[in-house]
């Protein structure tokens, strides 16, 4: 297969690969390199004006001088030499070069300017840059450990990894060795100079030897275009998402509501749920949930089987099974009555199945209990639970590796996982059912969770989801197997005032009422009349026209949020209480006015969107009024999202059953609220002028919606053309330290 120019196959399937700081000399990170390419199938051609030979091999001063084409440069040198070799590798046309070194954006002052040399010179000549300060990267079926590691994990799995640390590179390797997991690929990013999060995963989307995603990130600044490929790879491989460095400095809490309940963690947890990536909480709990869905089919459902021959582990695995979401159901009588004619007397055939310890009989009852709870068609996983006595027997082992081998070969897609509580003195054994496709987790809560997390993708993508909007219900791409999928991230929501038309040209600050108002109207979102009055006396004059009851409104710049403030007056009846209230409400501040409206009945919602910094315009909804803050009920999703989404964030509501009817009561239009939600994340696709919008609260009723407060902050956005350096993994190193 050719190697394209700036193709990311010269990162990982090079035919010919160039190593600037070769060294035979032990000690040295050149000799170290040099002895880990020894394995790579194609030729490694050493550079370096240090030797006119390197182990044997004729030795090239400067890339420039080496005979031949070159896809990929693994350069090894101090950061000072970086740039130089980087515009020798333009000059020569390499298509890739690998920036071992560190010493740039994340060293200070002096490092970014070599930073924004290195770039420069990888621009000219269309050199793909990974790292630089990077651990390396292994291919590791081709092979190739152009990395840091001693040998690379071992091959012939799916997995996967994309990880920003160096560090975690090396320990990925150790837990790759120590539990047999397979992986197909290891990427470290290092500074992101170039080689953005988003391109790998779409990269990695396509390759067929990578079956199972796995990216551990510290940041992620091209957050938006990751969650685009994230909707278009989930329905067709697992992504699996470990973020560190969780941060508020996206709370923006004096702004607007909206965004003080938006904080940055929360938008990029609704942006991986909407796309369907699987979220976990650390790097171990990520290759667990690897090996769960590379080895074995996903389950289908939440019922899981537990064998054991410890009453007291099975009854823990269960419980935390439950906190998984998932259920241990008691057996069928007709099965329970199968399965006692196989146990010893004293076992128990429901869920947990409880062998007891009968050691004599685990090698025969392991295997065959696996079976015939996988062919039952009562559960949707099988967990052995392997104790000292079942782990340390390898005929159990081997038992449970050839069941489970039988049952795919009679196409049962049943999945078996191992929960693993033994000495170390048995780990052969658990490499023994791991080498054969069968994960095996330490202890119960590492199971359940794994378990957990493959169960919830598997049933997402379960035959019965197959008309959800997305990866998984509520998302905003199209269906496994759809021709488009992803398809409504490019546009407007179908049947949108605004789709595919400019949104209006609208001047910087918060607009004014009416403005705003005029604003939403375009997009068919109703408010409620009012008058905006400067003295109590017209405010009466007003409330008489618009009839009673009414609600009056202290009105400032100043006063961002009037119940705060003390600047809203509810249920006023008569021309005197609107009277008291108007001159009340005038007095808060210098200059200011009141607005009148009429008071109409409904549950508050509150309805908002803002623009992330990394994930672009964003639509919150939540209950709404005054206790919006104190109730934090609220759901999340990126723009645009079509009906069925904006349906599927309210059903994500704490306050859910009240909105749709608990207990007798009517239920609100909630195809009402879904079009306003819909409509404000079609605003903000199409006027990214508007940074911030509240609509609290919205009055839901049976019979429609109306939004009775609003505000709408403009901003000038950078053009096209004006790229912002924090906005680009190109830019922007992303372990960068400024000086302090």
């Amino acid at each position: 297969m050719p190697v394209l120019k700036g193709d990311l196959s010269a990162v990982f399937e090079p035919r010919r690969v160039a190593l600037v700081g070769a060294s035979d000399q032990p000690g040295k990170t050149g000799e170290l390199f040099w002895r880990n390419l020894a394995s790579f199938p194609g030729e490694v051609v050493p550079v370096t004006s240090s030797a006119e030979t390197v182990a044997g091999h004729k030795a090239y001063p400067t890339l420039r001088d080496v005979e031949g084409e070159i896809d990929l440069a693994v350069v090894v040198v101090p950061a000072a030499g970086v740039p130089a070799v980087i515009r020798d590798a333009s000059a020569k046309g390499v298509s890739a070069a690998i920036v071992i070194s560190g010493g740039f954006a994340e060293a200070g002052p002096g490092g970014i300017r070599l930073h924004d040399e290195l770039v420069a010179a990888a621009r000219a000549g269309g050199v793909r840059i990974v790292g630089p300060n990077c651990f390396g990267v292994q291919n590791c079926d081709l092979p190739l450990n152009a990395s840091m590691a001693a040998g690379t994990p071992r091959g012939g799995g799916g997995i996967s990894l994309v990880t920003q640390s160096g560090a975690y590179g090396m320990a990925i390797h150790s837990l790759g060795l120590d539990e047999q997991i397979g992986f197909a690929k290891v990427y470290a990013a290092g500074n992101k100079a170039d080689i953005g999060d988003a391109e790998l995963l779409r990269y990695l989307a396509d390759d067929g030897a990578s079956r199972t995603l796995c990216f551990f990130l510290e940041s992620l600044p091209d957050g938006r275009a990751f969650f685009e490929a994230a909707c278009r790879a989930t329905p067709r491989k697992p992504v699996i998402v470990a973020m560190t460095g969780r941060s508020v400095d996206g709370v923006r809490a004096a702004r607007s509501h909206t965004a003080g309940l938006a904080g940055s963690e929360r938008v990029w947890r609704a942006a991986f749920e909407q796309a369907g990536v699987i979220l976990v909480r650390s790097g171990l709990e990520m290759m667990d949930v690897a090996r769960a869905l590379d080895s074995q089919p996903p389950p289908v459902g939440r019922r899981v089987a537990v064998i054991t021959n410890s009453g007291g582990t099975g009854v823990e695995l269960t419980d935390l099974l439950a906190d998984e979401g998932l259920e241990v159901p008691e057996l069928s009588v007709k099965l329970q009555d199968e399965l006692r004619l196989l146990l010893p007397p004293l076992a128990s055939p429901g869920n947990p199945v409880d062998l007891t310890p009968v050691w004599s009989r685990f090698a025969e009852l392991y295997p065959l209990l696996v079976d015939r709870l996988a062919r039952s068609g009562e559960v949707d996983a099988v967990v052995p639970v392997l104790l000292q006595r079942s782990a340390s027997d390898e005929r159990v082992a081997m038992g449970i590796r050839d069941a489970v081998d039988r049952l795919r070969a009679d196409g049962v897609r049943v999945p078996v996982y191992v929960c693993w509580v033994a000495p170390r003195t048995s780990r052969p054994n658990a490499d023994l059912l791991q080498a054969g496709g069968v994960p095996c987790f330490e202890w119960p809560e590492r199971t359940a969770r794994a378990l957990g997390h493959a169960a919830r993708y598997g049933e997402a993508r379960a035959p019965a989801s197959a008309g959800a909007v997305g990866p998984a219900a509520g998302s905003v791409a199209a269906s496994a197997g759809s021709a488009s999928a992803g398809s409504a991230l490019g546009s407007a929501s179908a049947g949108s005032a605004l789709a595919g038309v400019p949104g209006p040209a609208l001047a910087p600050g918060w607009l004014g009422i009416d403005a705003a108002a005029e604003v939403l109207a375009g997009t068919g979102i109703q408010t409620v009349a009012g008058r905006i009055c400067g003295t109590a006396a017209d405010a009466v004059v007003a409330a008489d026209d618009l009839g009673y009851p009414v609600v009056v409104k202290a009105v400032h710049p100043t006063l961002l949020h009037k119940t705060e403030a003390g600047g809203v007056r509810l249920d006023l009846g008569d021309p005197s209480a609107v009277q008291a209230a108007a001159a009340e409400l005038l007095m808060l501040a210098s200059g200011a006015a009141v607005l009148v409206q009429p008071q109409v009945p409904g549950t508050e919602l509150i309805v908002g969107g803002l623009r992330d910094p990394q994930f672009g315009p964003t639509v919150l909804v939540g209950l709404g009024g005054i206790f919006v803050e104190a109730l934090d009920d609220t759901a999340l999703g990126l723009a645009p999202l079509n009906h069925e989404a904006a349906r599927g964030l309210v059903g994500k509501l704490r306050g859910y059953p009240v909105l749709a009817g608990a207990r007798g009561a009517e239920p609100i239009d909630l195809d009402a609220v879904a079009a306003v939600i819909t409509a404000v994340g079609d605003l903000l696709v199409t006027t990214p002028e508007i940074a911030e919008l509240d609509l609290n609260p919205v009055l839901a009723a049976p019979d429609g919606c109306v939004a009775v407060d609003w505000r709408i902050l403009v901003e000038n956005p950078p053009g096209q053309d004006q790229e912002r350096p924090q906005d680009s993994p190109r830019h922007a190193g992303e372990t960068r330290r400024r000086p302090s």
